[in-house]
């Protein structure tokens, strides 16, 4: 498999050139090698590869292995230490939200480039399927086909998604305005932009139909159910009578997980009532019905810092998986870094109870200049789980859901009802010694929300994203109150020529 997914990535490389180099050239893709190309689309181990190209290109430095997650997305939402006067330091220039500086160009231009790049490669896949022989998948009748068009149809939505919430505004601000373009055919480059409101509908449409693809074999006690009911089978590869590419569902965009950021999506268009519907229907399905997912409530008060659960592997409804991801974070947040810049600020003033795991588990260092998140640092062991943690990327927990599922009641003057979900994750969380009053007013229960978010989403970067999209007017994270009218929107990269 390894093999495979090294052809792929050659493959992919090549198809990567016009779009990093010259202007108005992003989905201008024509491969160089067009023998390696059908042969890898000449049988179902190739289609695997391609597959897995596609996520092992999205868990690069450049997305979710860093960029979208514990780096730029996470020092847009001024968790680190790194927004003074000397400009020389790591995102000084991005938690100043300086959208024309080298520094946030640079991040922009490799995030920007690399998804287009995976959805090009997504859309050739789908565009070889469609006129690839059913025969040479030989589990086509177990939903093969499926599997691969829905987490190719889930990918392309998916950056897309990632590309509209950093280069457009949010619906909540015009919904007409222009976007992003949206590929969806192999080459392409025709590049006007949609409105907002085109893309997140373009957006809907791709989850929509890849959930529906990937209902049977993931949720249906259909061909994949036994890799999605605990944390065991959906993170660790198993060779079945099958294929490896069948099992870790965890770190692949499974039914849950597009279901999950369908959620996210009507989220942020400002559809409360179906992101309520889709987190209450897998809330009561498969968290207090199959028990598939669920907080890790405690840890033992004698756990070394190398021996905690880190990621709280059974609660994440959407990862991917980065070989060395640990090796990578340590080296940037050691303590000999000069420039401290994944160095947390402020916790003290974020995580005010002393009883919340949040802090006392995954946080070290609090209070002083070298505080850090150990979520993605190494965890030691042999346990099959424990290794697959080590380089596993959270993009979406179970918390979030249920945060989306207490707006919505509250939205709607159910205040007591939403507090009620927001203790019951605190007390996951560990918080006994403070209980939210479930009279409160809905001012302060948003603010209480946003609190919880801040908490949960320390190094996994969507506290930004949830500010962006109620148009806060300031972001403030624990005690820093940054005025944001104007800076919630990034430039499109300047190699790129986009037609109005």
């Amino acid at each position: 498999m390894i093999s495979d997914m090294k052809k792929f990535l050659s493959y992919i490389l090549i198809a990567s050139v016009t779009i990093l180099g010259g202007c108005n050239k992003w989905l201008d893709i024509i491969p160089q090698d067009t023998t390696t190309e059908e042969q890898l689309f000449s049988d179902a181990g190739g289609y695997h590869s391609a597959i897995n190209g596609l996520y092992q290109t999205m868990s690069s430095s450049n997305l979710y292995g860093e960029n979208l997650t514990w780096g730029f997305a996470s020092a847009l939402s001024q968790y680190y230490n790194n927004a003074s006067s000397n400009d020389g330091l790591k995102f000084s220039h991005t938690e100043k939200y300086d959208y024309a500086s080298d520094e946030v160009k640079a991040f922009g231009e490799k995030i920007w480039k690399t998804s287009y790049n995976v959805i090009a490669n997504a859309n050739n896949i789908l565009q070889h399927l469609d006129k690839a022989d059913v025969n040479m998948f030989p589990e086509y009748n177990n939903g093969e086909v499926d599997i691969i068009r829905g987490e190719a149809l889930a990918v392309r939505g998916l950056l897309h998604f990632e590309l509209l919430r950093l280069f457009a505004v949010a619906p909540v601000v015009d919904p007409n305005a222009k976007a992003i373009p949206y590929a969806t055919v192999f080459p392409q480059t025709f590049n006007s932009r949609k409105t907002v409101k085109e893309t997140v509908e373009l957006i809907e449409k791709d989850f929509l139909e890849a959930s529906k693809l990937l209902a049977a074999s993931d949720t249906l006690r259909g061909y994949n159910y036994g890799s999605m009911q605990n944390a065991n089978n959906r993170y660790i590869a198993s060779n079945t009578s099958r294929d490896y590419f069948f099992s870790a569902r965890g770190v692949r965009l499974n039914y849950i997980a597009v279901q999950s950021l369908l959620a996210r999506l009507y989220t942020y268009n400002n559809q409360l009532d179906k992101a309520y519907e889709i987190a209450k229907a897998i809330d009561d399905k498969y968290v207090a019905g199959e028990g598939w997912y669920k907080y890790t409530k405690s840890f033992s008060d004698s756990d070394s810092e190398t021996s905690r659960p880190h990621k709280l592997m059974d609660e994440l409804l959407v990862s991917f998986y980065q070989e060395n991801l640990s090796v990578n974070y340590e080296s940037l947040t050691a303590t000999s870094q000069g420039s401290r810049p994944y160095f947390l600020k402020n916790i003290s003033s974020i995580f005010t109870e002393s009883d919340d795991l949040r802090r006392r588990k995954l946080i070290v260092n609090a209070g002083t200049e070298n505080t850090v998140s150990i979520k993605f640092k190494g965890r030691s062991g042999t346990d099959g789980l424990i290794k697959a943690e080590n380089n596993t990327i959270p993009v979406m927990r179970l918390s979030e859901l249920q945060m989306i599922e207490a707006e919505y009641l509250a939205s709607t003057g159910k205040i007591d009802e939403a507090v009620g979900i927001l203790n019951k994750i605190r007390v996951d969380r560990g918080v006994t010694s403070v209980t939210l009053d479930p009279a409160m007013s809905a001012d302060d229960f948003s603010a209480a929300l946003r609190l919880e978010i801040i908490k949960e989403n320390v190094a996994e970067g969507q506290y930004f994203f949830y500010c962006k999209r109620i148009n806060a007017p300031t972001i403030n994270n624990g005690g820093v109150n940054v005025e944001m009218e104007g800076k919630y929107t990034m430039n499109i990269p300047d190699s790129e020529t986009i037609l109005d």
